[in-house]
């Protein structure tokens, strides 16, 4: 009887382990005309808001990397932040997924 619960258990953490990972896939050092750029420092992961918009915020679970500079470079990759202006509310929301192209307004930054 106690197997079913232990079982519960076991999938609900593999599901929470899939949804972070999953979060986590547009996240990646950033290059410039193939040069590391911001000492390979990260971004947050960054979540769909059902919108077609993406929010990354420092408030989200770090992944390993993550720097100072990580406001900077998705500006820097993606164009201006498309929710509240400038980093002082620790957010940046970019206008499509940040792994396609649709907003990549920078194609020199990867």
């Amino acid at each position: 009887m106690h197997k079913i619960p232990r079982l519960m258990v076991a999938m609900l953490a593999a599901g929470a382990l899939l949804a972070v990972s999953a979060a986590s896939v547009s996240a990646h050092p950033h290059t410039a005309n193939g040069q590391l750029i911001a000492n390979g420092q990260n971004h947050y992961a960054f979540i769909p808001q059902g919108d077609g918009t993406f929010l990354t915020c420092e408030t989200f679970d770090p992944l390993l990397g993550v720097g100072p500079a990580w406001y900077g470079l998705e500006t820097a990759h993606h164009g201006p932040d498309s929710g509240t202006p400038g980093k002082g509310e620790g957010c940046y929301l970019a206008d499509a997924s940040p792994a396609g192209e649709t907003d990549d307004v920078n194609p020199a930054i990867d």
